[in-house]
């Protein structure tokens, strides 16, 4: 634990001043504090690495300590250590329901309080590692994303459009249409990145607005198996892929905004149009199960390659590198932001022999 800055809240002096030999001696940077507000304020100055804190405490007890030190953004992850003499099973289960990272129970031992100490604080550099890892590569994709999806259709847009107005280019008819379906086509495109960055942003913002979600989550949308219909007809239409879309569908309300149904279903079905090919099938297959009306969307496309849900990052697509079809990403995880938003679920699965499952589950509306 050398160099580690650790806050030990004790209102007892005694045992305050062996905690802070023991951990000097390991090498740590020992701040103490002899009251719960006392540890909470030095908490916050001194933004420790880890925090080992007594439950009987004046002015604060170690609960409102711990509940204090968890709705600061900048202490959030601080690994929280409870020491108590409270020995039951129910204070035990108290702090572990909480959250704390381990409950030590007075007189402690001195091996095993460090060897715990040292445990937290190697999980705590892990997931600095991880996170700083998933920085970097988020960091690395957005450098390479949103230039090539802003600069590659402005500069389709510019390109042909130059053409067309130069005086001393001779335009045919034919020509003209040509061009201006390719402007049309790079707008499009353009427009498409612009619009899955503004619902990125404010599925983001949404998230932490406990206000809205409590409007939102009353919303109902009605008859959404036909915004679902017409959804799969218009993103087949955008990719003139109108015979490749197959609807199974059934009527169906569910516990969502409108609006937000329509961006989820968009986006996933855009995916499926532009990681297969003209002719492959997309299927769409609704189906109602206790209080969840499940959709599938299925198509025999590149799929996912057993890659898990969970490794989904905004700004960040699969085998990137080999695609030209690229995209920043978002599409997919906004989806899963805002099914989750509403309590319900997304799961990917492969379809054999290629392409890719996704299933969606929402909950009915009564």
């Amino acid at each position: 634990m050398r160099g580690y800055r650790i806050l030990v809240i004790e209102d007892t002096k005694n045992i305050r001043s062996v905690l802070k030999d023991i951990l000097t001696l390991e090498g740590a940077h020992v701040i103490t504090a002899k009251n719960g507000q006392k540890g909470i304020d030095k908490a916050r100055e001194h933004l420790p690495d880890l925090i080992l804190c007594d439950i009987m405490l004046p002015k604060k007890n170690g609960y409102e300590v711990y509940d204090e030190i968890k709705i600061d953004s900048n202490l959030l992850h601080t690994p929280f250590l409870f020491l108590t003499a409270k020995t039951t099973a129910e204070n035990r289960r108290q702090g572990m329901i909480m959250g704390a990272d381990d409950y030590i129970t007075k007189p402690f031992n001195i091996d095993l309080l460090i060897k715990s100490i040292n445990t937290r604080l190697y999980k705590q550099e892990r997931r600095k590692h991880i996170e700083s890892k998933k920085f970097k590569t988020l960091q690395y994709n957005i450098s390479c994303a949103i230039p090539h999806e802003l600069l590659t259709p402005l500069n389709g847009i510019i390109g042909f459009s130059g053409l067309m107005i130069d005086p001393d280019f001779e335009i045919k008819e034919k020509q003209v249409r040509d061009f201006s379906l390719a402007i049309y086509n790079s707008s499009n495109r353009l427009l498409s990145t612009i619009q899955k960055f503004i619902y990125y942003t404010e599925i983001e913002l949404l998230i932490d607005d406990d206000e809205k979600k409590m409007i939102l989550k009353e919303e109902i949308a009605r008859k959404a198996d036909f915004e679902l219909e017409e959804q799969s007809k218009i993103i087949a239409k955008k990719f003139n892929r109108e015979s490749d879309i197959e609807l199974n569908i059934k009527p169906f309300d569910i516990k969502i905004s409108s609006f937000h149904f329509v961006v989820i279903i968009a986006n996933i079905l855009d995916n499926s149009f532009k990681f297969s090919n003209k002719g492959d099938k997309v299927t769409v297959e609704v189906e109602l199960k206790d209080t969840l009306a499940n959709i599938t969307i299925i198509d025999n496309g590149l799929g996912f390659d057993g890659v898990k849900l969970k490794e989904i990052g905004a700004f960040s697509q699969f085998n990137r590198s080999k695609l030209e079809q690229l995209g920043l990403g978002l599409g997919l995880i906004t989806s899963k932001k805002l099914i989750n938003y509403y309590d319900g679920e997304l799961s990917i699965s492969q379809n054999k022999p290629k392409g890719s499952r996704i299933k969606l589950s929402f909950l009915l509306a009564d």
